[in-house]
């Protein structure tokens, strides 16, 4: 893409990707923490509680919706209680098992991300892309982390990005159902990914996808009523989600929940920024939609999410990370652009 830009347009992206670094690097860390309402109690405590509830025979909804009474979470509105997929599946097999199993998505993950940038990127890039991807994810390493619902739903749409369009497409959908059914927030890909099918008219495709949504369309209203039918007039009400933070959220929260923050405060934001650098230049069929992709889960972070929900960045892991394997691509590009093509 950045090899398409007139000499005049390459400029005027070296001047914005210089400006936003210097902005990025004047960031300063604010302290991000998962709601601790008693005691220190967590969200991933919560969620570890509840199956805890369910194993000793309690229904889901009766758990989530006592538990979140009893340390002051709120109940409403519904979205506030998460689908039970994840619990159901906890409660049934184990957490360490599900951390396995998240371990292997990210490994298969790795592996077809590997094969998408083998036949357009060189060895060395197409090597970096799956270790970024597994750098991306390292969250499923540490324990207690397999209940936090957006890492499934980033790891489980990093997988549906690199199946859809092709012939491999109802993998795809299987893949964002899923994601779907642990967090509705992966809606935005779906419908994303829709409209890319129809637009590229890939028929089936768009019909598969469509009837996605349809179907979320009717399991969302029946998790809403299952919810309603137990909240209390005493319950805790959420604050919102207006946390109006701007552009700064989407960095401050990338760097919080991935490796990142282990680098120091100049260098990690604008870091993270240069990884849509390496994504510009991406040789990927994908780059487009994931660039779509991307924007739209900023605009979301940047307009609504609170320092307390930080962890909606996770969705956007560990796919982010794939820019990094094309950033001295994308590097090299911008310069070419004048010294060879222009001069």
């Amino acid at each position: 893409m950045l090899r398409a830009l007139s000499k005049t347009h390459a400029w005027l992206l070296i001047a914005l990707v210089a400006l936003a670094c210097l902005w990025a690097a004047r960031l300063e860390p604010v302290e991000l923490h998962a709601p601790a309402h008693s005691n220190g109690y967590s969200d991933v405590k919560l969620y570890h509680d509840i199956v805890d509830q369910m194993r000793g025979g309690t229904g889901y909804y009766q758990a989530a919706t006592s538990l979140q009474r009893q340390h002051a979470f709120p109940t409403s509105p519904f979205v506030t209680v998460r689908p039970p997929t994840l619990a159901l599946m906890a409660a049934t097999f184990g957490w360490a098992v599900l951390q396995a199993v998240l371990a292997v998505l990210l490994g298969i993950a790795a592996v077809l991300w590997y094969r998408e940038a083998k036949p357009v990127a060189t060895p060395l890039e197409s090597a970096a892309v799956a270790l970024a991807l597994v750098a991306g994810g390292a969250m499923v390493t540490q324990r207690d982390l397999a209940a936090v619902h957006e890492l499934w739903a980033g790891t489980l749409l990093v997988i549906a990005m690199a199946l859809r369009g092709g012939k491999r497409w109802p993998w795809a959908l299987v893949c964002a159902a899923a994601a779907l059914a642990i967090r509705e927030m992966a809606l935005p890909f779906v419908l994303l990914a829709c409209a890319f099918a129809l637009f590229e008219r890939r028929r089936n495709e768009a019909i598969g996808w469509a009837l996605l949504v349809a179907a979320f369309g009717v399991g969302m209203p029946l998790h809403a009523g299952a919810v309603h039918a137990l909240v209390l007039p005493g319950d805790q009400v959420s604050e919102g989600w207006r946390g109006f933070r701007g552009p700064s959220a989407v960095l401050l929260d990338l760097v919080d929940v991935s490796l990142l923050n282990r680098l120091i405060n100049p260098l990690a934001y604008p870091l993270t920024l240069l990884a849509l650098l390496g994504w510009s230049a991406a040789p990927l069929r994908q780059a487009r939609f994931a660039l779509l992709y991307f924007a739209g889960y900023a605009l979301m972070l940047a307009l609504f999410a609170r320092t307390q929900n930080f962890y909606w960045a996770t969705v956007l892991l560990p796919v982010w990370f794939v820019g990094f394997a094309f950033l001295p691509r994308g590097v090299r590009d911008l310069v070419r652009l004048y010294d060879f093509k222009y001069r």
